[in-house]
């Protein structure tokens, strides 16, 4: 009888970082009661691939879960698929820390019960140079999607069976995951994807279907754990599956040990089709989704999507400047810590890919995603010498400066308001400044993701179908800045402006300070700043900004030098962005010379103390993003501007101490 092979694979992976009871919430809904239908159908099998931070948790929390895997696997019912343990994005890192990630999981794999020679690769982002660290970690085969091999210019008719790709004379099998079962499973009633299974038998003994997701579609999705579980999805399609004679089942081994690859190609950077969207710059991806929905209205989206082809991954460094900052100064402290096992440890762990970017899911948009990630970095660092140093952290053609002592890191930007970019605690592990600006996002105009998926009654819908309307109350607050969020940043405002001109970024700003270049001078551990710049309103006010920045013991102090060339009267404002993570509902308005922000959450207790009374103005920064869940209003830190009035002259000095 003619049949067709078919692998089933899952993903389940949760964050560094993520909250205890998203984790326990998830087990229950989805990764628990997964596995123990599983054990129910022992004709059954599949390959699973489980993240380094959730084995952790799990061997914590639930180590009779940890069992259950082994005996599924000693039946011969589950292959472990690895990558890297905390889940980097591969090419994202450098190629020792690759190898050092992959080989983590592979001797996990090996605790278990597993020798693991494939690899699931993260968020499939693929670029040629990985066949190296993969063959050179002990990898035979590695799982990413159809569209990849499109994007090479196969047809989807050559998409089911696997190939080789070479670089530098190493070479590696590549599975293609096919779209189309993304989209079925599991959200389509069963009977669906065995039509579509059924559909592709072929005489060809070697034919194959891969599908290999997330794990978290299973039950933690909105909607899927009824329509998984209670309504038996996964019962009746395992039952199914095992039970019809034109499937073979199969897993990404036994296929290799029986057939052999189709043959040669050499896939581009690449990842899936919908992060081709996401990593595109707003207004391209606006432009994306447009030129993809136009395409599907005129019936040709099939018939040349091959040739549909939007951003890469690493454009969410440029998409995102703070996730670039954050990333080249992970960059910075693995060169470090090669050869110091401690250090690498941490470091390894600052290396998860999910607060890097943003798609469907949180992501970057996530305060305490980044804070895991600036965690790890200043662990790793603090076992480094401390000294002054000027470099170029973020690979701009620009430089940085970074004064460190035993206890603080301040990495200030004299190009950008010389401005602190940077303000990690050894002590606490916390970075005051990890503050995400405002931004327009595409999809807060466009409806609907550019995918491919068809338009059906059935079934539950997938994240990726979901329409969004922007709710009017979070209208009414939105707001877009036009620079990035740091401390100490330098305000001219006119002499009336208002707070919520202010904080709506309705107000006009004077001065050319904020975002625009200082000169500087480094000594004895102290950087000096000052720009000579203007005010305009109705006419030019030459300008000077002197400011002082001094690490200390418990935080930092700056003295400031403000002149004017003639009188005018205006505001001078020094903003203070911190990682305030407490909800704050509404904006404030006081007189102090000194007071205490206390944030339990996040970043602790600190105090701002001035030699002279300031008028503050304190408000949320709020990020709308896209979730799984719908619409999040994120609180990314509070905005603390510090107000004096100046018709000529002014000297003040800010001190910031923890508490």
């Amino acid at each position: 009888m003619e049949k067709i092979n078919f692998i089933f694979g899952i993903h389940n992976h949760q964050p560094l970082g993520n909250f205890g009871w998203v984790l326990e919430e998830a087990y229950n809904n989805s990764y628990r009661p997964f596995m123990e239908i599983l054990e129910e159908f022992p004709n059954m099998k599949l390959a699973v691939h489980f993240s380094g931070p959730l084995l952790e948790w799990l061997d914590e929390n639930h180590p009779d879960y940890i069992d259950l895997l082994k005996k599924l696997i000693k039946k011969g019912q589950l292959e472990i698929v690895v990558a890297g343990f905390y889940e980097p994005v591969l090419a994202a890192i450098p190629k020792e820390d690759r190898i050092l990630q992959i080989n983590l999981l592979k001797n996990y794999a090996k605790s278990l019960g597993y020798d693991a020679k494939g690899v699931w690769l993260t968020e499939r982002v693929w670029q040629p140079e990985l066949v190296k660290s993969l063959r050179e970690a002990g990898i035979e085969y590695v799982v990413v999607d159809d569209y990849h091999f499109m994007s090479a210019g196969l047809s989807k008719e050559e998409l089911y069976w696997p190939y080789y790709t070479e670089d530098g004379g190493e070479v590696i099998s590549v599975f293609p995951i096919d779209e189309k079962l993304r989209y079925l499973i599991p959200f389509r009633p069963v009977e669906k994807t065995i039509e579509y299974l059924e559909g592709l038998v072929d005489k060809d003994p070697s034919k194959v279907a891969v599908f290999h997701d997330d794990g978290e579609k299973f039950g933690v999705w909105p909607g899927t754990h009824e329509w998984v579980y209670k309504k038996g999805w996964l019962r009746e399609f395992f039952d199914t599956v095992t039970s019809n004679e034109k499937i073979n089942l199969m897993t990404y081994s036994e296929y290799l040990a029986k057939f052999t690859p189709k043959g040669l190609v050499y896939l581009p950077i690449a990842s899936y089709f919908e992060m081709s969207e996401w990593s595109l710059p707003a207004k391209q991806a606006k432009l994306f989704v447009e030129f993809v929905e136009q395409l599907k209205e005129e019936g040709k989206f099939e018939k040349y999507r091959v040739f549909v082809r939007g951003g890469i991954w690493k454009n969410f460094f440029f998409k995102y400047p703070e996730s670039n900052f954050m990333h080249k100064r992970m960059l910075y402290v693995s060169r470090l810590a090669r050869e110091h096992e401690e250090a690498r440890n941490y470091i390894l762990k600052a290396q998860c890919n999910d607060a890097y970017w943003h798609g469907v899911f949180g992501g970057v948009y996530l305060p305490h995603l980044r804070r895991a990630i600036w965690e790890n970095i200043i662990k790793a660092q603090s076992y480094f010498p401390s000294e002054a140093k000027v470099l170029d952290v973020d690979f701009d053609g620009k430089k940085e400066v970074m004064l460190e002592n035993s206890h603080f890191i301040a990495t200030i930007k004299p190009h950008y308001g010389g401005s602190i970019f940077e303000l990690s605690s050894k002590k606490r592990a916390v970075n005051y400044n990890d503050v995400l600006a405002r931004r327009w996002e595409h999809y807060h105009d466009v409806p609907e993701a550019a995918t491919p998926e068809e338009e059906t009654e059935e079934g539950v819908a997938s994240i990726h179908e979901l329409g969004k309307e922007i709710p009017e109350e979070i209208k009414r607050e939105l707001a877009y800045d036009w620079q990035l969020r740091a401390i100490l940043q330098d305000h001219f405002l006119k002499e009336g402006e208002t707070l919520d001109n202010y904080r709506l970024v309705k107000y006009w700003e004077l001065g050319d300070f904020v975002n625009q270049p200082y000169e500087f001078e480094l000594s004895e551990g102290k950087i000096k700043l000052w720009r000579n710049g203007g005010l305009y309103g109705e006419e030019k006010v030459p300008a000077k900004v002197e400011k002082e920045i001094e690490l200390t013991e418990d935080g930092f102090i700056v003295r400031y030098r403000v002149v004017l060339e003639k009188h005018y009267k205006a505001l001078f404002g020094v903003e203070l962005n911190l990682a305030v993570h407490s909800v704050m509902e509404k904006p404030e308005e006081f007189e102090a010379q000194s007071f205490e922000i206390n944030d339990p959450y996040g970043m602790g207790k600190v105090r701002i103390e001035l030699n002279k009374k300031a008028r503050v103005w304190k408000f949320p920064i709020k990020t709308l993003s896209q979730s799984e869940s719908g619409w999040d209003f994120v609180q990314q830190g509070v905005s603390y501007t510090l107000l004096f009035p100046i018709e000529k002259e002014l000297e003040f000095e800010v001190r910031f101490r923890e508490v």
